[in-house]
């Protein structure tokens, strides 16, 4: 069974974050980006929504993924952010489903606490569907590429640094 094209975002407590990427036959420079620097985030808070936009190494455009804590799998734990744990980026063969490229990093401690306060705001309200389509859908008609989110509209923005140690 074949994985879902695009990425998705998992954040829960007492884990690393982890970006998962899902790519029908990565290109060679896609799987180079992974580990490549620099490693770029911002983040989005739209209230009913947010979105983590990334930029992997210097070739690749950025990319954005929506995040809603309501919306991780019932048995993935309780959402939230754990900084010290860092961030792990996996891009997968999504017809394989054969790991191309793995890398951690480490946000910084200002970012992290935008994002970590942000699920949590998220969590502890009760999940709209209608609120977070819509929430989404503005800003998506606002701002049509995570180019526009990155230099418009980003509530913070950091470079990763390899690994989770500090």
């Amino acid at each position: 069974m074949r994985l879902p094209e695009g990425a998705g975002l998992t954040m829960v407590t007492g884990a690393p974050v982890e970006l998962l990427i899902a790519l029908s036959r990565p290109h060679p420079l896609e799987v180079e980006a992974v580990t490549a620097a620099p490693t770029q985030f911002g983040w989005v808070d739209a209230g009913a929504a947010a979105l983590l936009v990334y930029r992997l190494g210097p070739v690749l455009p950025w990319a954005q993924v929506a995040f809603h804590p309501q919306l991780m799998a019932a048995d993935a734990g309780v959402a939230g952010v754990d900084g010290w744990r860092g961030v792990r980026i996996v891009l997968v063969d999504r017809d394989s489903r054969v790991v191309q490229a793995v890398h951690q990093v480490r946000w910084p401690d200002t970012f992290t606490t935008v994002v970590r306060k942000s699920v949590e705001r998220m969590r502890e309200e009760p999940y709209d569907r209608l609120a977070h389509r819509h929430a989404l859908a503005a800003l998506h008609r606002r701002y049509p590429t995570p180019d526009d989110l990155v230099i418009d509209r980003v509530d913070a923005r950091c470079t990763a640094v390899p690994g989770t140690a500090r």
